[in-house]
């Protein structure tokens, strides 16, 4: 069994609810919370690479869904670095 807690939704709920997915960007905050502070910035950041990898080669992962992702990922970093 996970050491992780489950998302705080049923399983087979919709992903198209927009309420399933607050719950789920509460979840994964809470989840990179206690990942930080367990294992540290450096550590979790390869850890997310890793998955983002395994996402990518993953032949049933939709190659629209990878660009969108990776066009929200640069617009974040863009945002980030016009804080600095």
């Amino acid at each position: 069994m996970s050491k992780f807690k489950p998302p705080p939704f049923p399983a087979g709920a919709s992903y198209a609810d927009p309420r399933v997915r607050e719950k789920m960007a509460a979840w994964m905050k809470e989840f990179h919370h206690e990942q930080m502070t367990a294992i540290g910035g450096n550590e979790l950041l390869r850890v997310y690479c890793q998955a983002l990898n395994n996402w990518v080669l993953n032949p049933t992962t939709n190659s629209h869904d990878i660009e969108l992702l990776v066009d929200e990922i640069c617009h974040t970093a863009s945002l980030e670095d016009s804080d600095s």
